[in-house]
């Protein structure tokens, strides 16, 4: 790939990336910080605020794209070629506003095929797979099925090479060929499957040079081949490195956790799970600032501590013990939420649309007049998490959120979780009952006290399968038993299985912070 074009910067306007795709070969990324010309090489005399696309057939300026305050744009500025923006022909000097993936088609004898993408990523990249296996069938699953993978990796293998996800359930969408071509297939998925930014109904036959846009990843399609961009999130991954974690008694300290290093990348719902005494509630506290450790927490390379004022809205955290009022109704509970929880920039008119969205999203709206105090259990718990989610965080903590209920509602309470990680947060949850609904999560975090000088420390963190092969155990619940202390009624293996994780961290490559 060659050089990034960078130009006209400014440190208040958050970066976008226009994708140029070729017909064969890798897309080229571009970094657009301000407003910038598309220009053809020829006329370029002066790079500091033009993007250079080598194409004969551009004219001498193409286009601009202009930042607004809200928003991106699209100028044409083009006399001799035909411009479509998500099959919408522009005319000339025509400005239309751009969104994340939308496509742009340069026709003039042949096709220049530009992505606009909102944010620019630096460590997206892309991955090439074959169609030539005309039996061949690709699953975009939801979930992680392949060890160490992701969304876009599970796409990237045929069926038969595939893990079996847990669920067919798990499937965003289906490629095959069928009837000579092929074509793209929504199976189920909340957040839907498009092409060139039309959303698919059933399935769609694929032409060439089609875009598909399917979760957080793009897969451009061409014929023979298919080319998506791997994102690894890595600028909303939450990074921990707690050194220490102490409290002071009568002069004298007592450390509580100690050497805790983990990423937890988003999109993942994660399970905390702890012997007695672990520390499981102190490290969540310290990892959002609550109780502030011996640590440096990052989420999206911000310091959580460092900048605690300007993050406070992106970190949610229900308790066990919800805080209704009793006499209010369900909208005002949500409605002093979002006065409360939503910044003070955020319109009265916005703060009401959210109230309806988080209304819809828990299934509370038959219940929004209803007073709290009459609420079922589920009905109070959907809502405490509502009350929280009502400023959109991007990490959400949960302390026994399915705490009294049944199996079915605890599951229907989890699948609501769910679906906020796939949002691209980070959900962290601390649940007692976790093998009735272990399906849903994607990592698990195991902690243990050592039986020297009882402190909390990391016995595990990885995908769930492979906590069962680290322990040796076929449920979660068998896990705390073998970290718990003989006194507890447990196996008393901390010491074995924190020294274990520290030896398989030590033999690995550190990962990047």
């Amino acid at each position: 790939m060659p050089a990034e074009n960078i130009f006209n910067i400014k440190k208040d306007i958050t970066p976008a990336k226009l994708v140029v795709c070729e017909q064969n070969g890798i897309p080229r990324e571009y970094k657009v910080t301000g407003t910038s010309k598309l220009v053809s090489e020829a006329a370029s005399d002066d790079e500091s605020e033009k993007l250079i696309l080598n194409y004969s057939f551009l004219d001498p300026v193409q286009a601009v794209i202009k930042h607004h305050i809200t928003h991106w744009s699209y100028i044409n500025k083009s006399e001799g070629t035909d411009t479509f923006l998500n099959d919408k022909l522009l005319g000339e000097n025509e400005e239309a506003a751009l969104h994340d993936a939308d496509v742009l088609r340069i026709e003039h004898g042949q096709t220049l095929l530009l992505i606009f993408m909102d944010h620019y990523q630096e460590d997206a990249e892309w991955k090439t797979i074959s169609l030539d296996q005309k039996d061949q069938v690709i699953h975009i699953r939801s979930y992680e099925t392949l060890e160490g993978g992701d969304e876009a990796e599970a796409a990237s293998l045929p069926e038969e090479n595939q893990i079996s996800d847990k669920t067919e359930d798990g499937h965003h969408a289906q490629m095959r060929y069928v009837n000579g071509k092929w074509e793209v297939e929504d199976t189920c998925t909340s957040r839907g499957v498009y092409v060139n930014k039309a959303k698919v109904q059933g399935s769609r036959a694929l032409t060439n040079q089609d875009v598909i846009c399917i979760g957080d990843t793009l897969f451009l399609y061409q014929e023979n081949r298919l080319v998506f961009n791997h994102k690894t999130l890595k600028q909303n991954n939450l990074v921990i490195h707690i050194e220490e974690r102490s409290v002071r008694e009568l002069f004298k300290k007592h450390i509580l956790l100690k050497d805790i290093n983990l990423t937890i990348e988003a999109g993942d719902m994660v399970l905390l799970l702890g012997g007695s005494g672990a520390g499981k509630t102190t490290f969540v506290n310290a990892v959002t600032g609550y109780e502030k450790a011996k640590a440096r927490i990052l989420e999206g390379g911000r310091d959580v501590y460092e900048d605690y004022e300007s993050m406070k809205y992106d970190i949610g955290f229900v308790p066990q013990q919800d805080l209704l009022r009793e006499d209010d109704t369900v909208r005002m509970t949500l409605v002093n939420a979002a006065e409360l929880r939503m910044p003070e920039n955020v319109s009265a008119k916005d703060r009401s649309k959210r109230v309806d969205e988080i209304l819809n999203m828990f299934g509370l709206d038959p219940q929004k007049e209803e007073l709290v105090g009459k609420l079922s259990g589920g009905q109070r718990k959907r809502l405490s998490i509502g009350v929280e989610f009502i400023a959109d965080p991007s990490l959400f903590f949960l302390d026994e959120p399915d705490s009294g209920l049944d199996g079915v509602m605890a599951r229907s309470l989890m699948e609501n979780l769910c679906k906020i990680a796939d949002q691209n947060k980070i959900v962290l949850v601390i649940t007692h009952t976790p093998d009735r609904v272990i399906d849903l999560f994607d990592k698990v975090i195991v902690l243990a006290k050592s039986t020297e000088d009882h402190v909390g420390r990391l016995a595990f963190y990885g995908p769930v399968e492979e906590a069962r092969s680290f322990f040796g155990c076929s449920t979660m619940e068998d896990i705390v038993k073998t970290v718990n202390g003989i006194e507890e009624g447990g196996e008393g293996k901390s010491d074995y299985y924190i020294e274990k994780y520290s030896q398989l961290q030590n033999s690995e490559p550190e990962a990047d912070a």
